[in-house]
């Protein structure tokens, strides 16, 4: 197993920077802060090239279209809204409102026609992009929904719930597939790329334990099997994501290290060490072999991948 440093940092934000998303062609990176901006990065030149501003509170989720010209990103309480933005022109294109509480997270569907959003107010809404409206709304949820997701194929949409609840819909919303795993907070979950896995970040504590470990779970959607439980982090794990393969996982936790899983074998690859405090945001390139955090430290890291994938 090796210990990987970073390869790069970027610094802009200055508060806590809560996601990113890379651009279809790797070429940009996003990121939503608390700072109540959204920042646009060349990862060529490891520079920023915007600051998108008009978000009134805390940023959550940030997300690109399929053919990167669009950036969605959501915010909190008091301006729970989803904003949508031209990327080259960096303005804004439509606000849609909707959600009662916190958006804490956005996905675009493969073509690009609608996009998803979920949060506090325990609803999954789907939007119509160019129509700028709300096409319906998906109930169910009893708890605050983390992450929503659309299948690479576009014919299943995905919502998991911090109590792990995880449903699945088809492209006009009947619902296909409901498990709940175990009956355990969750803070942040993420999706397979295929849709097929659901993993997501927990702490615990053991009798003679002053601090609870960290421990990351991998199910199985269609069935709710439980399929790995990866321990190693030494505090809560706040953060989750495969890898556009859909092979490994990354987590990210309190004691503000990285690590990366392999879903075949169940070993940890790697630890990445940098940050100094909590790592909130995760995101692969699509190449797989670069990946981007951030959290409560302000910086984005990067990372090169290369040898270990």
């Amino acid at each position: 197993m090796s210990e990987i440093q970073p390869a790069g940092d970027l610094r802009g934000h200055t508060n806590w920077v809560y996601d990113a998303a890379f651009s279809p062609d790797g070429k940009t990176l996003a990121t939503g802060g608390w700072d109540h901006t959204v920042r646009l990065w060349d990862m060529a030149g490891r520079r920023q090239l915007a600051v998108l501003r008009g978000h009134q509170t805390e940023v959550y989720g940030v997300a690109f279209s399929p053919d990167g010209s669009r950036l969605a990103s959501c915010s909190a309480n008091n301006n729970s809204v989803v904003r949508l933005w031209h990327v080259r022109d960096r303005k804004q294109l439509a606000v849609f409102s909707g959600h009662s509480n916190v958006v804490h997270d956005v996905t675009f569907s493969p073509d690009g026609a609608q996009l998803a959003s979920c949060g506090y107010d325990k609803t999954v809404r789907v939007w119509d992009v160019e129509a700028g409206t709300e096409k319906f709304v998906l109930p169910g949820h009893s708890r605050v929904v983390y992450s929503v997701a659309y299948s690479a194929d576009g014919n299943q949409l995905g919502a998991a719930a911090a109590d792990t609840a995880v449903r699945t819909w088809d492209p006009a919303g009947q619902l296909q597939v409901e498990c709940k795993p175990v009956m355990t907070w969750a803070h942040k979950l993420a999706f397979s790329p295929d849709l097929s896995l659901v993993a997501a970040g927990y702490g615990f504590r053991e009798p003679d334990q002053r601090r609870p470990a960290g421990v990351i779970k991998v199910w199985r959607i269609a069935d709710g099997e439980e399929i790995h439980t990866f321990h190693g982090h030494r505090n809560w794990v706040y953060s989750v994501a495969f890898s556009p393969d859909g092979t490994k996982v990354v987590s990210g936790g309190w004691d503000g290290t990285l690590k990366l899983w392999d879903l075949d074998s169940g070993k940890q690859l790697a630890t990445m060490v940098g940050h100094q405090d909590i790592v909130q945001a995760l995101a692969f390139a699509p190449d797989g072999q670069t990946l981007a955090s951030a959290g409560h430290d302000q910086r984005i890291y990067l990372w090169n991948l290369s040898r270990v994938v």
